[in-house]
């Protein structure tokens, strides 16, 4: 093989600044010194010359203004993209094309015909200037170029300078589509004929993947396949694949690149003799045939009748009618095949009156057409004599409740086709994509509450969702966020950066049943819903999300603190069915609280006593308390700084702090209710019941309680901290304490939670847990470390 590269191209790609730039960079990215370009005829709207011939034909007299205007777009491409040097010999023989073409058409308005020769001898002249546009601008950016018409090119045994460029008319395949790749057969014969290690066809539309974009976001490039399996994906559908054109590169054994000209930097995919890429995934790609309809031919007279399927189909040649797809019963009791649904009601007839005598003494008993259907395809050299492919596509169609009509798979195994509703091809074609080629640690999320907590916890997956996947595999899929009266759903993944806009733009009104139910699709390997609210009827929801296969995580303390017996079913549907319910975050924020807890217990340690400031506003409340300012100042001015719930007394309550507490003594293995701890209120009894407005004017009447006890504190040397408590029976309580100037909590600032833990290993000296216990930021994070540590169970390797 020489060191050439030939270059299928369309003229249109060319005609531009970034056009002539990209073939600069493919000079620096393509490891071949000698690059031969195939120009496809120019199709460019404003610089093509096609409707020149038209105005003429029919003595439109916008045909002078249009040849003037014409011209001047050719002389400012030119004089925009080359030195004036450079720029005067392409204007020249662009000047001398006009001026003959101008011969040309006059020629047409006389005898009112358009000749094949005249859009051909158009085409050839642009051609060429697209040819020396492009070598000049080479040229000026050091690299040796030339131009030279097809026929002439394929003359030559070797190519001289680094760049060539070929135009003229160009071979076509035999029943090509004169739209489709009009270069691509011509740049594969060059390359047969001059050797070259390799050919590209380049694109405008997009990169091969294995499975429509459109439908599936998260398909894959497709790095390698073999002809055949280019082949069979050309048929079904894959609109860069060119079967005919692949042909004089095939004979020649020589490699072809299909690329996409929006990044000529993509490796595109390469197709090969043998297509062998090394990956373990024996599918290459699915694809679908859709306007497609099922003919039914059945009858217990067919069965070891020799002949009935020759009949069928001579009748179906004889109509012109294409059959797309065949498929029998062993048992001879049934011929299936599908035709194109414009093709339906003929083939129906046709059928019906090629078999009127069995159908008339009843050996065949019905004829009948199913419309609206279409063809699934999964296609793979590597299928052949591998078990279980085709048990996984359909097991993957059947868990998404696709239901397949027909089948058909050819001896070489190459191909499996599944007849389908074309309703269903979306979700069939995400589910098989999803079961072959998503990792085994993608995980399907749903959020609820993209609010303060919430939408930061997003933010933060989108920063590093990509060094997640490309470290250890783990593949997140938000498909679904959902507020109080709202939700979006994503079959795939919502563009995680622009979810704020997303759900702005998409969202429809919420129903949790199907949210639940589309996080849960059963062709992802793993779900997860992660509640981010304070609702008490989605914490409710838990049991039955977990029954249905989906993990859960939450900061919602309510599930925790739920009647016991609701509690204990949570635990026990995790056992039965092995899915996680984590609530790093109910206690603590992003402190490792409950995973400190669980390490003691489950390491055999008695744990003696848990005290914990574990309130962020009251935290800051007596931390910033110094008799100096009254306390009910502090509760505005947290108030104002959003440290407090916009009802301040939902912390003054001291009921989060109560929430808190019999968490942790149920991690302990106690059957502790939060209506049987005793909660010390800050809030005097007088106040608990009234408006919010009214409360907050008088917020005052708090003041003188506070300063006593805090008089009492400071003259015993103590300092107040709102704690909550679990001693070693299991009994809870949250209150108002004073502690020593030496105690941790003592020394406390801000909104830290600190939380001892007495223990028999940590009995002289309690195990303290100390850092902020409130904020957006460390909470958001400690549920995304729930997130890791759930993927790390599944198997990511983090």
């Amino acid at each position: 093989m020489k060191n050439i590269r030939i270059h299928a191209v369309e003229g249109s790609n060319l005609v531009s600044a970034s056009g002539c730039e990209k073939l600069v960079k493919i000079f620096q990215t393509e490891k071949e010194s000698h690059h031969v370009f195939v120009i496809a005829a120019l199709r460019d709207a404003s610089l093509e010359l096609g409707t020149l011939l038209t105005y003429a034909e029919t003595h439109d007299e916008r045909l002078w203004s249009e040849l003037e205007r014409s011209f001047v777009l050719w002389t400012e491409l030119i004089e925009s993209l080359l030195t004036p040097l450079a720029g005067e010999k392409v204007l020249e023989r662009i000047k001398q094309g006009f001026s003959d073409m101008e011969d040309l058409l006059r020629a047409i308005w006389l005898v009112e015909d358009i000749s094949v020769g005249s859009q051909l001898y158009i085409d050839k002249v642009l051609g060429s200037w697209v040819a020396d546009l492009c070598c000049h601008y080479l040229v000026s950016k050091g690299i040796t170029a030339d131009l030279l018409e097809y026929p002439s090119a394929m003359k030559l045994s070797e190519v001289k300078p680094q760049a060539l460029f070929v135009y003229g008319k160009l071979p076509q395949a035999e029943k090509s589509d004169p739209r489709e790749g009009v270069s691509e057969y011509g740049a594969a014969q060059l390359g047969a004929q001059l050797g070259a290690s390799g050919v590209s066809f380049w694109n405008s539309l997009s990169l091969l993947r294995n499975a429509d974009i459109s439908e599936v976001p998260s398909s894959l490039v497709i790095p390698s396949l073999s002809y055949s399996e280019a082949t069979e994906l050309s048929f079904f559908g894959a609109p860069i694949i060119h079967p005919q054109a692949l042909l004089p590169a095939m004979n020649a054994n020589i490699d072809v690149q299909l690329k996409w000209w929006g990044d000529v930097k993509a490796k595109g995919s390469v197709i090969s003799i043998d297509g062998a890429n090394g990956s373990s995934n024996k599918v290459k790609g699915f694809s679908t045939i859709r306007d497609v309809a099922l003919i039914n031919v059945e009858g217990a007279g067919m069965s070891g009748v020799i002949g009935i399927a020759g009949r069928l189909f001579s009748a179906m040649r004889k109509a012109s009618i294409s059959v797309i797809l065949i498929s029998q019963a062993s048992s001879e009791y049934s011929i299936c095949f599908a035709v194109p649904e414009s093709q339906k009601d003929l083939a129906c007839q046709t059928a019906k009156e090629a078999f009127a005598h069995e159908l008339q003494d009843r050996l065949i008993h019905s004829i009948e057409a199913e419309g609206e259907c279409a063809i699934l395809a999964a296609v793979g050299e590597q299928m052949t004599g591998q078990a279980g492919v085709a048990g996984k596509f359909f097991s993957s169609l059947g868990k998404a409740g696709v239901n397949v009509i027909a089948i058909a798979q050819g001896s070489s195994e190459t191909n499996i086709s599944a007849v389908i509703k074309a309703k269903d091809s979306k979700k069939a074609l995400r589910a098989l994509h999803a079961r072959f080629f998503l990792s085994k640690q993608a995980l399907s999320v749903g959020l609820f509450g993209p609010g303060s907590i919430g939408g930061t916890l997003l933010d933060q997956i989108a920063s590093e969702t990509q060094r997640l996947k490309e470290q250890f595999g783990l593949d997140i899929h938000i498909r679904g966020i959902a507020n109080s009266k709202s939700m979006v759903l994503h079959q795939d993944g919502i563009d995680i950066a622009n979810w704020r806009e997303y759900l702005a733009t998409e969202a429809v009104p919420l129903d949790n049943e199907k949210f639940a139910k589309h996080i849960g699709a059963t062709y992802f390997p793993h779900s997860l819903i992660v509640d981010c609210t304070t609702s008490r009827a989605l914490a409710q929801e838990y049991v039955t999300w977990l029954e249905q296969g989906i993990h859960v995580i939450t900061p919602n303390k309510k599930a925790g603190t739920e009647p016991y017996p609701y509690y204990q079913s949570l635990f026990e549907s995790c056992l039965r069915t092995g899915r996680r319910f984590l609530y790093e975050t109910t206690v603590g924020a992003g402190l490792p609280v409950i995973c400190t807890l669980k390490d003691l217990v489950q390491t055999g340690d008695r744990i003696h006593r848990i005290e914990g400031i574990v309130s962020g506003t009251l935290a800051w409340l007596f931390s910033q308390y110094d008799g100096s300012v009254p306390f009910s100042t502090l509760v505005r001015e947290a108030r104002e700084m959003g440290f407090t719930e916009p009802d301040p007394r939902d912390d003054l309550s001291g009921m989060d702090v109560g929430r808190k507490s019999v968490i942790l003594a149920r991690e302990l293995g106690y059957e502790v209710e939060v209506d049987d701890i005793p909660i010390q209120s800050l809030v005097p009894e007088h106040l608990q019941e009234l408006p919010l407005e009214q409360f907050l004017d008088k917020l005052e009447d708090l003041d003188g309680p506070i300063q006593k006890l805090y008089a009492q504190a400071t003259a015993n040397n103590e300092k107040l901290r709102y704690v909550g408590i679990v001693d070693k029976d299991g009994n809870c309580s949250a209150s108002l304490e004073s502690f020593p100037l030496s105690h941790a909590f003592a020394q406390a600032t801000g909104t830290d939670n600190v939380i001892c833990f007495t223990t028999d290993r940590y009995l002289e000296q309690p195990l303290v847990i100390k850092g902020p216990g409130a904020g957006r930021a460390v909470t958001a994070g400690g549920v995304f470390s729930d997130i890791l540590r759930l993927a790390a169970y599944l198997g990511a390797r983090i």
